[in-house]
Parts: C-alpha cells; structure tokens; sequence
C-alpha cells in the first residue's frame, strides 16, 4: 500500500471517528438534559414528601453532574483529536492542503528577502517549499525548518540529518500524536511570547513577602473558622485584626504584586498547555539517530524533567486563570489568590525561565525533521542524496522540481571540476528558469537531510547563490541589473575564500544593453571556468553567449530546450538537449498576442 492510500485510509478512519464522537456528544447532552429535568422533578418530590433524603439526592445529583462533565470533557477531547487528526492526512499528495492562514506560513517571518537563494529558489515563497513540507505547530517549527533548507552543511552533519529523517520517516503514529498536540487547543502555537516572557528580568520580591502572605491568609482562614464555630465578641475581634493584618501586607506588597501580574504568562497559558502536552511526547521516546536522542535527553535533563517542570507551572497559571470565576473573585481577595499566586509563578520563572528557551529549541528542531519526515513517507520514490567529500560535484539523474506535477520531466544534470559550467539556452517558457530552480530546491532539500526528486543524486557540500529572481527595489534604490551585481558579489566573495559554490544565473546580465551584457556573461564565464572551487548553470537568450561556449566544449556543457510551433500553439518537450538553441519563439509569441508584427522585420543596427 502506498503513502496515498495509506493517507486516505487514515483520513477516513479520523473522519468516520470524528463522525462518531459527535453523535456520541449530541446523545449526552440530550440525555444529561433530559436527566437534568428528571432530577429537578425527583428532588421536588423528595423535598415535598420524604424531605430526610433531600440532602442525599442532592449530592447523588452534583455527583451525576461532576461524571457527565468528565465524560463530556473526553467525549470533546476524542472529538478534538479525531478533527485535527484528519487535518495532517489531508496531505498534498491527495490534492488538499493541510493548514490555511498567514499563522503557519513564512509570510508571518517578515523575511528581508537578503538570502542568497531562498527565494531564488521557490523555498521561501507563498505556498513555495516550505509551506509544503511545513506541519509544525509552531513558529520555532516552522524557523528550524527555514533554517534546514537554508544554511549549507557539512558531509556530517547532512548524514546525521539523514539519519533523523528515515528515523521518523515510518512513524505514522508518533507524527500523528505530535502534530495533534501541537494544534487541539491553539491554531499556532506563540513560542516567541513565551520565550520573551521567560527571558524578561525578574522583579525583584522582597523574601517577606511570600511567606507574610502564606501567614496573613492562613490566619484569616483560621479566624473564620472560629467565627463560623463561635460567633462571639472575641473571635469577632481576632478575624478583624487578622484582616486588617492581611490588608498592610497587600498594601505593602501592591506595587511589586502589579508588577509581577503584569508580567504574569496568563496570556499564554494555553501555548504553555501545548507546550507541555509536546514535550511529554518527545520525552517518552527512544530514538536511535543522534540527534533525535540529543533532543529527547535535552528534555530529560540531570535532574527534573522538563514536562513536570512544566506541568507544574501549568497548573498555578490555571488557578491564576480562575481567578475570574465567581466563587475565587469573592474569596480570592480573603486569601491574596491573586498575589499569591502570581508570586508562585515569579518564583518558577527565577527558577525554570532561562530553560524555557531550551525546550522551545528541542520542539521546534523535532517538528522540522516531523516535517522532512512526512515529506520523505510521502514521497518513496524520491531518493535521499549521496553527499560526496570530495567536490565540488553535482550529479543529478532525472531531477525534477518537486512542487511540480507527478508527471514533470525529469532532466540529467552533470557538474563537476572537469566540466563545472553548463549553459542553458532555448525559447521563452521551454524551461530554462525551472530547470535552474529545480537544482537550487533539491540542494536545499539535500542541505537539510530530506529526500530529493531524483532517481538519483551526488553532491558535495557547496555553498548555493543564485541569480533567478532578481528585481530592481525602490525602497534600496536599486536597479535590476544593480541588484543582480549584488548576487554576483556574493559568488566572487564565496569563491574567493576558497568555498565549493554552486552559481545558478538566469538570463546573464539582462539587465543592460547586448554588447554590454556579452563582454560581462562570457568575463563571469570564463572565471568560472578558470575555478576549481565553482560550479554554474547559466542560462541565456544571447546566442553570442552560447556561440562562446561552444569554443570550450570540454569545459562547458552547451545545451538547450526545444519548442515547437504547430497549429497555432507552442509545445515544450521540456527535455534537455545538446547544443545551443538555433533559434527563438518570442516574435511567433508577441504575433499570438495581437502585435502587428510585420512580415519582412527590421534589421537590428549596430
């Protein structure tokens, strides 16, 4: 079976599930209604003819309530499961999308768009390749991923990424149980409000003060009861002394009290509930990779587990959150809930906070291999990259992009130092810009350990820097080909220090006039060739350029893509082939547009 039905299979089991759950809840609410006015009417009837039982049917009815309510609460957390469940297998490869909103997208990174190639290469656009393999959780998820497809890396540390992606590559159910968590309560999951929470200083708290507050409302409780008991002159006098008591210590304690309150996590109580529900997944399991077991142990630690730490904070942020209940806003002032409390969590801050940011590093690290993981099960075809020591090198067999359709043509690509640079040429829309995305994408998704969409794939660790969709930018004052000079920069300065780079350029120099963009693409080409620490796929419209590149046959790889213009209508085979294109479709293109293109063209001057 494969990973689609295997997938639908899932989806149908949580949606029959689902389905189930909620007419499990419609039957028991309409029985605990019709419990309710049955227990009404029996109570009468007690209350009126046998009322020494009154007090009994009482508690047997609270008792009903407080089970029906538990059975409620699973009911709705089967229900909650089961929906979200049903989320993670509506997967691209059944033709749906998993998550909607700019919450789970890299749009919400506000990224300055600085990066040499990511997005170059479809990698940090809309719905380009991080928001498809993306089923984090959170935004710390979602920036490790970012991180893994683009920052290069070592021979090492790419097989240890390897290692934890097949790891977690069959593991349905884990992946299922972890990306639940992560979203049942919370669409996203704010880690950078708990990490800036947690990382603020502490106030400072005088060390009376918590132990003046434990004192002062243990006493007013202690005289309540004597006044409850032994209502007399006395008792009455010792409760007022006591509450007056308690008043100067919050009158003391209210600058320092607000304080801590206003920087209390009530906020995110929920985020610290997923947080919590998460790492206590991650902490039970046993990995094999590497790095899976430095994230788990990470979580384990020397002393207390991060989930119980946790767990613990959780709870007194509850009892923060009830506050606002009816019975704790007439009690709580009594007692000092509130100061109290937020005292309790100033407290687990000084002692956990720096921590925080910790765990939040080990989930995020785990919910971006989740996602490589899902990515590789769901695509088994796709081969995982052999990284090469030696290099550079880049030898791809039948590479195609894949965010492209499942019937995409795959293409042979062949770089290394005995032939580092390939020239593309060929006609508008044959192919030559996806072709040079398709080699960026699969070595970002070799950076990050991921399978490729390649029968097969060697690379070497190479720094990527790619030319593709270079704009000019009002806002920097800068040109198209300003813009593209930058680019060009960082490949100088990458080959210069001697790093192994990968250049992918498109249209050499469009940006100026022709003479002016053939002196500067076949100068680019020729230090390219001249590197043996460099290679380029280059692709142009000049046939100048490709006439250039025929001269160095044994250096440079001329090829092209073909078009064919039949019955009115462009048709693209999208298959490499050898040489140089002799010829462009752009004016049959413009006619087809509607330009009055005339038979006999002008002739070019100059």
């Amino acid at each position: 079976m494969g990973p689609a039905e295997i997938c639908k299979d899932r989806l149908e089991a949580q949606t029959r599930d689902l389905e189930h759950w909620k007419k499990r809840h419609r039957w028991l609410g309409n029985a605990r209604l019709v419990g309710g006015v049955a227990g009404v009417a029996v109570l009468w009837f007690v209350e009126t003819y046998a009322p020494a039982f009154t007090w009994y049917l009482v508690a047997a009815l609270v008792a009903a309530f407080l089970a029906t309510s538990r059975m409620f609460s699973r009911v709705e957390d089967a229900m909650t499961y089961a929906e979200h469940a049903a989320r993670l297998y509506k997967t691209p490869v059944l033709g749906e999308k998993r998550k909607d909103g700019p919450s789970h997208s890299v749009e919400a990174l506000n990224y300055d768009g600085d990066h040499p190639y990511a997005r170059d290469v479809d990698i940090f656009e809309p719905g380009g390749l991080t928001d498809y393999l993306n089923i984090s959780s959170t935004r710390e998820g979602l920036l490790r991923l970012l991180e893994l497809l683009t920052e290069p890396a070592s021979s090492d540390t790419i097989a240890k990424r390897q290692e934890a992606v097949k790891e977690l590559k069959s593991q349905l159910d884990l992946r299922e149980s972890f990306f639940v968590a992560g979203s049942r309560r919370l669409p996203y999951v704010r880690t950078e409000v708990m990490r800036l929470w947690a990382e603020q200083k502490p106030v400072p708290v005088s060390s009376w003060l918590p132990v003046a507050c434990l004192v002062a409302s243990c006493a007013v409780l202690v005289a309540g009861a004597f006044v409850a008991f032994n209502p007399s002159p006395p008792t009455y006098s010792a409760l007022a002394a006591c509450l007056l008591a308690e008043f100067a210590v919050w009158k003391a304690s209210r600058p320092q009290a607000r304080a801590i309150q206003i920087m209390t996590a009530e906020r995110i109580h929920l985020d610290f509930r997923e947080l919590w529900d998460l790492v206590r997944i991650l902490e039970e399991q046993d990995f094999h990779s590497s790095n899976l077991r430095e994230l788990a142990g990470s979580l384990r630690g020397d002393g207390e587990p991060a989930s119980r730490a946790i767990g613990r904070f959780c709870r007194v942020i509850g009892l923060f959150e009830a506050r606002r209940n009816q019975i704790v806003a007439l009690v709580g002032p009594l007692v000092l809930y509130q100061t109290q409390l937020a005292l309790a969590m100033e407290r687990w801050k000084r002692q956990h906070g720096s921590k925080v940011s910790g765990w939040i590093d080990a989930i995020g690290k785990f919910e971006a291999y989740s996602s490589l993981a899902c990515f590789a099960f769901e695509h088994p075809f796709y081969s995982f990259p052999r990284v090469a020591v030696r290099g550079p090198v880049f030898k791809g067999t039948d590479i195609a992009h894949p965010l492209l359709p499942d019937d995409a043509v795959g293409n042979d690509v062949s770089l290394d130092p005995e032939c580092p640079v390939l020239v593309v040429s060929g006609a508008n829309m044959a192919g030559k810009s996806t072709l040079l995305r398709t080699i960026g994408v699969n070595v970002a998704l070799a950076y990050a350990g991921a399978p490729v969409r390649a029968s097969s794939l060697e690379i070497s660790p190479v720094n990527l820097i790619a030319s593709i969709r270079v704009n000019d930018s009002l806002k920097k004052g800068l040109s198209r080909f300003a813009a593209e000079l930058v680019r060009i920069r960082f490949m100088l300065n990458s080959i210069g220090k001697g790093t192994s780079t990968l250049v992918l350029i498109d249209e050499l120099f469009a940006g100026t006039n022709s003479f002016d963009r053939f002196v500067g693409a076949v100068a680019l080409a020729e230090f390219l060739v001249g590197c043996d620490t460099s290679l380029a796929v280059l692709s142009t419209h000049d046939r100048n350029v490709t006439h250039w590149a025929e001269q160095n046959p044994e250096r440079i790889a001329n090829v092209h893509f073909q078009d064919v213009f039949k019955e009115d209508r462009m048709r693209f085979d999208y298959k490499l082939h050898d040489g140089p294109a002799l010829r462009g479709n752009a004016i049959a293109l413009m006619k087809l547009a509607g330009l009055p293109i005339p038979d006999k063209l002008p002739t070019p001057q100059g």
